[in-house]
């Protein structure tokens, strides 16, 4: 198994725990969520946590459908992979997440890694948000 594969396993696992749980309080899952993510990317921290942070002010309120979960999970999944070099084809984010992610890539660009720095660039010229 792929470390994104599990990434994506466990967020599900997430999921289904809070569901079986029933108390029905996004706010506990969004949190959750965001503390797997971060557990994933400690190594990347300075670019994972203001993207994280984004994210749950952006997207932690559509956590109340099944469909807004399955996007948590695909969002912080892409995410997960665009910061540790498995972003692909298959992943893809909306051109507003695009321009948050460029600006802190761009605002934490002297204390990246620069081959990291690089593959992230890359990926979003590719991808037409330069």
């Amino acid at each position: 198994m792929k470390e994104i594969d599990k990434f994506f396993s466990d967020g599900d696992k997430i999921i289904a725990k809070w569901r079986a749980e029933g108390t029905g309080k996004t706010a506990r899952l969004a949190s959750a969520l965001s503390a797997h993510f971060r557990s994933w990317t400690r190594s990347v921290d300075e670019i994972a946590e203001p993207l994280v942070t984004y994210w749950e002010t952006e997207y932690a309120d559509t956590l109340g459908t099944e469909e807004g979960r399955k996007a948590a999970v695909d969002w912080l999944g892409a995410l997960h992979a665009l910061l540790t070099g498995g972003f692909d084809g298959t992943m893809d984010f909306a051109a507003r997440d695009w321009e948050e992610i460029r600006d802190t890539i761009n605002a934490e660009a002297e204390a990246m890694d620069l081959d990291l720095l690089s593959e992230i660039m890359t990926v979003i010229v590719e991808r037409g948000h330069a």
